[in-house]
């Protein structure tokens, strides 16, 4: 499976406390869609107009709206900005389906680059014009190592009277990029090394605000998180041959589950960690599955330290190995066993606060998005 990992830089221009870019991603089993939205002018409110902008086509790829049909609603309305008074910004809008193939839409923005090969190259769009405005419409395919490379006018204005009469352009990103490749440079470190190309173009300084977003295509690590038992024991059988066929490392959480999974399967289930505490749920061992654990104290646990910083998980106990997988994964699939568990509505769980299983993995589904990675859920 293709994951499409970006990588950011952004600096503010010299001056401001605020941005007046805004860079946003979403990740869907149907595709990943990224904006860079250039605010007019700089500060507060070049701010409030990037935010706004990237919200409405955010929102319209929620709502199932093509990234096409949402790039010309937007910018068919920031024709009004042109004589009244109201939010004006410009922006670059790609979508990428899970496949690699992707579009890219430019407005009032400069020129995205792709990597593909080893090589960098301009992509020229093709002009049209939507209602009076002109956008420009790109598209490829990323293979993995292949990337697409997005920024803002901060980074192709940058030197713009200072020895460039325009600005560097997309073309010299495309060359700078080139000579890195040639060095062997990794691709996350190209976003931070073009930013200073800027800097150093407009004489140590950021006239501008300077965004960049480097999109890279790499295969996924995934993991896969099996809790609860189906709504039906019928459905077994199905439940645990889907969880077995699944790519990447696997975890079952919930001692029913476990037994589930030993019986279909054959295999014994053995005691790992017995469990002293709250704070130390038990932990079981089977042939197959990289991590058996009790169910919803390990989530709520999981989701509890899950933005901690990584140097202080040790990895010593189940609920923080759990969040170590979790956070190295790139795509976490949910696998929820619908059948109720009487257990969990007890008065002690409330007492301290051990939410339900499926709250939890809901809070832990909603986190999961909110650090970037690809979530899908199924339930049983």
């Amino acid at each position: 499976m293709k994951f499409f990992a970006d990588c950011l830089c952004q600096r503010f221009k010299d001056g401001q406390l605020v941005c007046g870019d805004v860079f946003e991603v979403a990740r869907t089993p149907s595709g990943t869609v990224c904006v860079i939205c250039d605010g007019v002018g700089s500060g507060v409110y070049a701010n409030i107009s990037a935010v706004t902008c990237a919200g409405r086509l955010m929102e319209l790829f929620r709502c199932g709206v093509s990234v096409r049909a949402a790039s010309e609603m937007v910018a068919g309305s920031m024709h009004r900005a042109r004589t009244e008074d109201i939010p004006f910004s410009a922006f670059v809008a790609a979508s990428i389906l899970p496949d690699g193939q992707f579009l890219c839409y430019t407005y009032e923005s400069p020129e995205p680059v792709l990597i593909h090969g080893g090589a960098a190259a301009v992509l020229a769009p093709r002009l049209y014009t939507a209602g009076f405005e002109v956008i420009g419409e790109s598209s490829g395919v990323l293979g993995e190592g292949d990337a697409l490379v997005m920024f803002s006018d901060g980074v192709s204005q940058a030197g713009m009277g200072c020895g460039y009469d325009f600005g560097i352009g997309s073309q010299t990103v495309s060359s700078f990029i080139n000579r890195s490749l040639a060095s062997r440079e990794p691709l996350d470190r190209l976003p931070e090394g073009i930013v200073t190309l800027c800097r150093e173009a407009s004489r140590g300084r950021h006239a501008d605000d300077t965004t960049l977003a480097l999109v890279e295509c790499r295969r996924a690590v995934e993991l896969t998180v099996l809790t609860g038992p189906p709504s039906q024991r019928g459905m077994d059988r199905g439940y645990v041959q889907d969880f077995m066929a699944m790519p990447g490392r696997k975890v079952a959480c919930g001692s029913t589950t476990a037994g589930i999974i030993a019986r279909e399967l054959g295999r014994e289930v053995e005691m790992f960690v017995p469990g002293g505490s709250i704070g130390e749920p038990p932990e079981y061992s089977i042939e197959g599955v990289d991590l058996v654990t009790e169910g919803a104290v390990t989530l709520n646990q999981a989701y509890n330290i899950l933005g901690v910083p990584e140097s202080q998980l040790t990895g010593n106990s189940a609920v923080e190995r759990l969040c170590l997988m979790l956070r190295k994964a790139d795509v976490v699939h949910l696998m929820i066993g619908n059948a109720m568990n009487a257990a969990h509505e007890d008065l002690l769980f409330r007492q301290i606060g051990v939410r339900v299983r499926r709250t939890a993995v809901g809070l832990l589904a909603h986190a999961l998005r909110g650090m970037g990675k690809l979530v899908t859920e199924k339930r049983y």
